[in-house]
């Protein structure tokens, strides 16, 4: 069974091999890089910079794209990814307004069918909301095998530290479900927590928060 285990090596800038993943309108990234080719942020990309301070659909984003963490500015993100002989990449969002920015960032594995979004807040490079899905994509698209998403929340309490206030598992188009059924690996997949430190941990260009 697909599992999420594959981002670790993402964001620690590992892995090499060749494809792109050809997913259909359910596939979540696919959707994500349709809204920004016809200029339509999703709905829970607004319903977050609005907790952030931000307007999406005013502010113009900068992308980044590569291999692992290794990210290169980018004009036009889908061109970006095309230059990325990997199944292992990672890509970013970003929004600055003053003190704020946020980003929205995704780590994928096309060989195992990981797809996992991070949309984060920050106030003067400290994090004060996160909202991380970690969705298992089927590398054949069926009734029988449907998509599923592990989504979680964590916003700073007034004791500055991070505490998770959300958990649910969704489907392809975010929608909450039941708990699918899960084999082993599914279950240790559900432990891995994302990192939630400052802005520094991402590791973007700087050229993208100027």
């Amino acid at each position: 069974m697909r599992h999420f285990f594959p981002v670790l090596a993402i964001l620690a800038g590992l892995g090499s091999s060749i494809s792109f993943a050809q997913g259909n309108q359910q596939d979540p990234f696919t959707r994500y890089l349709a809204g920004i080719k016809a200029g339509k942020p999703e709905p829970a990309l607004v319903r977050f910079a609005g907790g952030c301070g931000l307007d999406v659909a005013k502010d113009e984003p900068r992308y980044a794209v590569g291999p692992g963490s290794a990210l290169t500015l980018v004009k036009d993100l889908s061109r970006g990814l095309r230059k990325v002989e990997t199944d292992f990449y990672s890509t970013a969002e970003a929004w600055v307004e003053k003190d704020r920015v946020l980003v929205e960032f995704w780590a994928n594995s096309d060989d195992v069918g990981s797809e996992v979004r991070f949309l984060k807040c920050f106030a003067n490079n400290k994090l004060l909301q996160a909202e991380v899905i970690s969705w298992d994509v089927p590398a054949v698209q069926s009734q029988k095998v449907e998509i599923w998403g592990y989504s979680r929340r964590w916003e700073r309490d007034a004791n500055e530290r991070m505490q998770r206030t959300k958990v649910e598992f969704v489907d392809g188009g975010e929608t909450p479900i039941l708990r699918p059924k899960l084999d082993a690996d599914d279950r240790k997949s559900l432990l891995w927590a994302p990192p939630l430190g400052p802005l520094t941990e991402l590791k973007l260009p700087a050229s993208m928060l100027r």
